[in-house]
């Protein structure tokens, strides 16, 4: 496994260089003030880093050799990459945090609360471009280096068409019949998107064919969802800043897909009733005790996350390489971690 290590970003002293511009004195420190000093902040503080794995798991599974023993060029290829895919995001958490004005992001105050909402929004796009800069100086093909800004390109699209749903939906003013597609669009282009983005590119990065590129795109996809089914289920049992974040803004999530696809038109009601509620939580609390919508939303993510593992296998004949044992630990660990 890699040694993981802190997104780099460039040093203050740099930027002007990087840029092709020159200033006086004094305007380098200013940069780092109000754009780097809050991002190092962010970048510093502990993540699960699941996204940046898939890069090295799409790798192995593209290079299809049992033992294979990465040189050190593809060590440092897979590191950048896996750098690129976690700065990425966490542009998108600084961004969807200003949105939701979040509190709370990983143990401490949001970038916008900490910082102001100001330079948190500008820190956040330009942490969407940055990474992308530095795949020139990649030691790969050019043709790789494309591959790379297309993948990029296609997930950064995906997921901003997926936030579009997430903070543009009253999800109860959608028809019932119709919430849990609207939930799983949501999933996929969020939270699939760059599960998928992290996929292709190890795979692209080891030397995958086009169809097996197409492959780890649609399984990342469904992995991603998956992942997003148990934070959903999670957000509701786990006491803390962010419980019912989502129910509270009347965003797409899993629990109300389950919810609109599992309870008669009246319970639904019943349950919408609750959640507007909210910040008053013991309604709610009382109803998911009563009908254990959170476990069965657990139970259905499981599912879905058999029949995710299900598709890759049967996309390598059936075998199970080490690159596939992994993702099965990885998954493992998914659903203790939100029981």
């Amino acid at each position: 496994m890699l040694e993981k290590k802190e997104v780099l970003l460039p040093k203050s002293d740099q930027v002007g260089n990087l840029l092709g511009l020159s200033w006086g004195a004094g305007v380098d420190e200013v940069v780092d003030s109000f754009l780097l000093s809050p991002l190092r902040d962010f970048l510093k503080r502990p993540g699960k880093k699941i996204r940046g794995q898939m890069v090295e798991i799409g790798f192995e599974l593209a290079n299809g050799k049992e033992g294979h023993q990465r040189t050190e060029s593809e060590n440092h290829q897979l590191l950048q990459a896996s750098n690129l895919l976690e700065a990425l995001h966490a542009a998108s958490l600084i961004i969807d945090d200003i949105q939701d004005d979040s509190e709370v992001r990983r143990g401490e105050p949001t970038v916008h609360k900490k910082h102001g909402m100001p330079l948190a929004l500008n820190a956040g796009n330009w942490l969407y471009f940055w990474p992308l800069q530095n795949v020139e100086s990649w030691d790969v093909s050019t043709e790789k280096k494309l591959s790379v800004f297309r993948i990029c390109h296609r997930g950064l699209l995906r997921a901003h068409f997926g936030q579009a749903l997430d903070v543009g939906l009253d999800i109860f003013k959608v028809p019932q019949n119709r919430i849990r597609a609207n939930c799983l669009a949501s999933l996929e282009l969020k939270s699939g998107a760059l599960m998928a983005m992290g996929l292709a590119l190890g795979a692209v990065l080891g030397g995958a064919s086009g169809e097996f590129e197409s492959l780890c795109d649609r399984f990342g996809h469904a992995f991603g969802i998956a992942l997003q089914m148990f934070d959903d289920s999670g957000n509701a049992s786990m006491p803390g800043a962010k419980q019912f974040e989502d129910l509270k803004l009347k965003r797409p999530s899993w629990l109300v897909a389950v919810a609109a696809s599992e309870f008669s038109e009246s319970e639904f009601k019943e349950f919408e009733k609750v959640v507007l509620s909210l910040p008053d939580s013991q309604p709610l609390k009382l109803f998911l005790e009563r009908t254990q919508l959170v476990s069965r939303a657990r139970d259905e993510a499981k599912k879905y996350l058999k029949e995710a593992l299900l598709l890759l296998e049967r996309a390598k004949g059936g075998e199970r390489p080490q690159a596939m044992k992994r993702i099965e630990e990885m998954a493992e660990l998914l659903v203790r971690s939100y029981v």
